[in-house]
């Protein structure tokens, strides 16, 4: 495998898997029509039930099927949801169609450049999905008949005076605009119903159908090294529009050429009249599992610290990928003793890749919060000062533990065993439940990340008013 292909730093982006199974976009532009696409199959249930799978993509009369530019502008998105840090809890992100611009890679600052970009999201807007038995919900555990749009977009005006005194319209892509996924999009977000894509190789590719085609072999080969299917039914997911297996062929001739060529694929078998087996190249089986974290707590920890110094999510990964999250935190610990620092993000970002030698942080910062993570060296233990945990009260305990498995029937994340570890239950007054954290690095992240998730859950055991409140014990 040719290593130059790819760059020294890559990422993740982490896609929806229901959306890289099932077709979404059509790859030729002349065929965004307003016609319904229908992708149907009969896979084995349990017990040998046959069940019957629909997935039809309903697209606006006025704006027509998603395409090729399309399937580029819904990947920018998700690659600018990952910079920012992954999947807020209102499923919100705001952007700029600059922003998206840049992550295209498109050199036109034209109006009718920002234009496309915004017909597209809006296009996606108004495509309508329709499953029936295909759509995996994460949360619910099963396959679920439903409706949907992937988000919602709300576009901002900023406006601006004109010579004259009255307002004319901004020409340009800076103006702050919202999306807002989808809750069946949000809830397999936040279950780690997710594909990794590797970013940069998708944009690497030249054709629409070789990178739909990287998409869904990625996701089907399931973290091996091949992929043995049906040609029709590698068709109806791309999709493509041929009724024999020798058009089909074809048609995916060059894709595969240019799959070969990038060493995503290493060949392609085809079986009889209509089997067909895709192998993966070895080495980018190797370099994406290289790009994919663990997930242990202390990477979790430091992603979500260097986040919280202002790091973009997407680099905050590649830092700890590919420079350890113990020295990553060592260097966010060291922060405060530096002097004259006026972007700590950049001098972080530096700091860690540069490999500079900064001193330690007080004792009492740092082992605090590794403390949370893997507790202090046994050897050490003397040494280090241990918060003086508190008694729990009984009913407390009660009504947090029926919360907190709430929650995590909801939000399956690593981060809830992380930080909840040492959180003790100590009040219940009536409506507010106190809960007391070992330090306030725990307190700040589950009141950011949990706190309207908890609170939600408790309202059904103490009534619409339910608060929590939470404390430190150090």
């Amino acid at each position: 495998m040719d290593l130059t292909l790819f760059p020294q730093y890559s990422m993740l982006v982490s896609a929806e898997r229901n959306l890289e199974e099932y077709p979404l976009f059509e790859l030729k532009a002349r065929q965004r029509g307003s016609k319904a696409r229908v992708f149907e199959r009969t896979i084995e249930g349990e017990d040998g039930v046959a069940l019957r799978q629909t997935w039809k993509v309903i697209p606006s009369g006025e704006y027509g099927m998603p395409g090729p530019v399309d399937q580029d502008i819904y990947l920018a998105v998700l690659q600018l949801l990952e910079q920012r840090g992954g999947m807020s809890e209102d499923g919100e992100l705001a952007f700029s169609l600059y922003e998206i611009r840049k992550v295209l890679g498109w050199s036109d600052d034209s109006a009718s450049a920002y234009r496309q970009i915004r017909d597209a999201l809006i296009r996606i807007q108004l495509t309508g999905v329709q499953s029936s038995n295909a759509f995996y919900s994460a949360a619910d555990e099963q396959l679920i008949a439903d409706s949907f749009n992937v988000w919602s977009v709300h576009f901002a005006q900023r406006r601006k005076r004109n010579s004259r005194g009255g307002a004319r319209p901004q020409a340009g892509g800076q103006d702050r605009h919202v999306l807002r996924f989808h809750p069946i999009f949000i809830r397999n977000y936040m279950a780690q119903y997710l594909k990794g894509l590797d970013a940069d190789f998708y944009w690497s590719l030249r054709l629409p159908l070789s990178k739909r085609l990287y998409r869904l072999v990625d996701l089907q080969r399931a973290g091996g090294l091949s992929w043995k299917t049906d040609l029709l039914e590698v068709r109806d997911q791309v999709p493509l529009d041929y009724a024999y297996p020798s058009q089909v062929k074809r048609a995916l001739e060059r894709a595969h050429a240019e799959l070969v060529e990038r060493a995503f694929l290493s060949g392609v078998d085809y079986e009889g009249k209509t089997g067909v087996l895709y192998r993966v190249s070895p080495g980018f089986a190797r370099r994406q599992k290289a790009l994919e974290l663990s997930g242990d707590p202390q990477e979790m920890f430091a992603i979500e610290r260097l986040i919280r110094e202002g790091v973009r999510g997407d680099t905050a990964r590649e830092l700890v990928l590919n420079h350890g999250a113990g020295n990553c935190l060592h260097c966010a610990d060291a922060l405060d003793a530096q002097k004259g620092i006026r972007n700590r993000a950049s001098f972080l970002v530096s700091a860690i890749r540069e490999g500079y030698d900064l001193p330690a942080p007080p004792p009492d910062q740092e082992s605090l919060e590794l403390s949370l993570i893997e507790g202090p060296p046994a050897q050490e233990a003397s040494d280090v000062h241990t918060p003086v945990r508190p008694a729990s009260d009984a009913e407390a305990e009660r009504v947090w533990q029926e919360a907190l498995d709430e929650v995590s029937e909801n939000v399956d994340s690593p981060s809830l065993q992380v930080w909840f570890e040492g959180a003790v239950p100590v009040a219940l007054r009536h409506d507010v439940l106190t809960v007391s954290v070992p330090n306030n690095v725990a307190q700040e992240y589950i009141e950011r990340r949990f706190s309207s998730s908890l609170e939600e859950a408790l309202r059904p055991i103490l009534g619409q008013d339910a608060r929590l409140e939470l404390e430190c014990y150090t």
